[in-house]
């Protein structure tokens, strides 16, 4: 009776870990992802438009970056932050997903 109370605590845990996880991971690429407002290429910085604050970037990244794309934020120690370019504008709005 105990091995079988012990197995079935194993599996749920088991069954919980994932979900939890997967949670995790969606908060974290939420939070790394950002759509660009405005920038400011003089300023090195950028406005996002999730956090709704002025953000300090790489200056040869926000070069071809416009209004309405979305990035991928990659932190580097304390400076200005490393930017990837995830999706255009443009190309976002002619997406068939909706």
């Amino acid at each position: 009776m105990l091995m079988r109370t012990l197995s079935m605590g194993a599996m749920v845990i088991s069954l919980a870990a994932p979900s939890a996880t997967a949670s995790g991971l969606t908060e974290q690429l939420q939070s790394e992802r950002m759509t660009i407002v405005k920038v400011d290429q003089p300023g090195g910085r950028f406005l996002c438009a999730e956090h709704r604050h002025w953000t300090s970037a790489v200056r040869r990244d926000l070069a071809a970056l416009r209004p309405g794309d979305i990035v991928a934020v990659e932190r580097v120690g304390r400076g200005p932050v490393h930017l990837v370019l995830v999706r255009h504008a443009a190309d976002e709005l002619a997406s068939p997903e909706q």
